[in-house]
This record gives C-alpha cells, structure tokens and sequence, in this order.
C-alpha cells in the first residue's frame, strides 16, 4: 500500500528501508548480535526495489536552495564548492577515515545517508566520525542487481556511499551518474570512477600521543589529503588530523594539543 500523503518524511523512509530489507546504523544491536543484522540486511537486498514507488507528495522533500551539504572545517578548502554539491559526485581513495569525515557534518546537520557494499566498515568508528546513526542506512552486500539498489536510494536519501566502485560498468556509472544530478544527490564512491567531479587521495599518517617510553595513548594521526576536481588547474593540499583529539577531523593547527606529553602520573602500558 503506497504510503499517505500526511507520512512525515521520517516514516516514509522508514517504510522504504523496511521494502529494500535495509536496516538503520542505529537499529543494530550490539557487537554481538551485529553480524546476523548485517547479514539479514544482505539477504534482502539482492532482489530489484522495482514496484517499491512512493507517491511523489510523500518523497522526503529536498531543499532546492541548500545546493551545499556541509563537511567538516578543514575539508571546506579542498573541495570546489566547499562543501559537498547535490548533483555531484566525489571519489575517495586511501582512507575509510577520510570516507566518514567526508559524510559526518552532512550527517549530524539532518542529512539522511546510506553506506552501501561496505560490510568492514565498523559501527563504532561511523559514530565516533559524527555520522547520526539514526539517519544512516546499511546496505552492506546490495546483492546480484547493485544498481537498481542504489539508484532507489539515490532517489530518496542525500548521500549514497559506494563500494566496490571498481568493478561498476562504464555505462551504469554513467546511468547512476546522470541520476544523481537528476535528483539532486551526492554519490560518493571508494575507489576509482572515472568523471568523478572530485577526487579526494589520502596518504601517509602519523600517529602522536605516545611519550618515548610507550606511555599515554594514540590520541591523533596528521594525514596528507588532496583534491582534483573537473575545471580546476591544480589539484589542492592540505595537511589534516585523521583523525583529530576528538576523534574526528581536525586541522593541524590541533596539533599542539595532540602532541603535548602525557602527564606523568599515568601509568605506563604494560602489555
């Protein structure tokens, strides 16, 4: 039964998570029922979400002039729009840190997300990053027909983020591509895919917040990003902490907090 004109757009994304056999980052149990929700999920999204058609007064609305989903200060400067543009789409290559981050401030500031064909990344780390829980949807095996999975995702939510990019046929890519500009979306696939509008690298990491004897704890990593995007002459740098004393991320200038020694009457590790 299509749903009513009056359902929020809360309940109406609920109903489609609960056709396509999605599950909500915050409907988890723990760590040890965790595995047979992952699971349970995967066995649901294999078929086609063909039939799954929403009457459009009861879509969750998009606002056509927030044109800009927001990202964390110091990833502003590296990408071309400074923050994430509906209709675009931006690869990420090197860091499942850097994946979070990227989604994160879009996330807590109402935008409703999905981490598609990712079944490593953890629970734990997507909170710890910033993402909202209660605003991420799991699809972590889309099964045999990927892309009618996340074109009906592309249809409903804000950000789609793919893995397994690879291995998508030039023509899907395009299809999805163009999708997403139609619908005002953000696509953000793990790995190489050519006619991206941006691409983000991360390299290298160092870790601070050891003293010499091994006392203390990892508190932050210093990680080299950069940023190609179509138009632009050159690509961007920019050192960050990947992630910060927060545990998310954070400019360098943090670093003196980061690297500030221990107090000494902590106890040393002694495994």
């Amino acid at each position: 039964m299509a749903p009513s004109a009056e359902a929020s757009p809360p309940e109406v994304l609920s109903r489609r998570f609960s056709e396509l056999g999605l599950v909500r980052a915050s409907e988890l149990p723990g760590r040890a029922g965790s595995g047979a929700a992952v699971r349970r999920a995967a066995s649901h999204a294999g078929p086609s979400p063909r039939g799954v058609q929403p009457e459009p007064e009861a879509e969750p609305a998009r606002e056509p002039e927030r044109a800009l989903l927001p990202v964390a200060g110091p990833l502003t400067g590296l990408l071309p729009w400074g923050g994430l543009r509906r209709g675009s789409t931006v690869s990420v290559h090197g860091s499942t840190a850097l994946l979070l981050a990227l989604v994160a401030e879009a996330s807590r500031s109402g935008s409703w997300c999905a981490l598609v064909g990712l079944p490593g990344v953890g629970l734990a780390a997507a909170g710890e990053a910033g993402l909202d829980l209660g605003r991420t949807a799991l699809v972590p095996r889309p099964g045999p027909r990927p892309a009618s999975v996340v074109a009906t995702l592309v249809d409903g939510l804000d950000v789609v983020v793919l893995g397994g990019a690879s291995a998508w046929r030039a023509g899907d890519r395009q299809r999805l591509a163009a999708r997403v500009r139609q619908k005002g979306a953000v696509l953000i696939p793990v790995g190489a895919w050519p006619g991206a509008d941006a691409e983000l690298h991360a390299t290298g990491g160092t870790w601070s917040g050891l003293l010499g004897d091994g006392a203390g704890r990892l508190r932050s990593r210093r990680v080299h990003l950069r940023c190609a995007a179509r138009g632009r002459a050159r690509d961007l740098t920019e050192d960050v902490l990947l992630p910060g004393p927060d545990g998310r991320v954070g400019g360098v200038a943090d670093a003196a907090e980061v690297v500030t020694p221990v107090p000494v009457d902590l106890p040393a590790r002694t495994g």
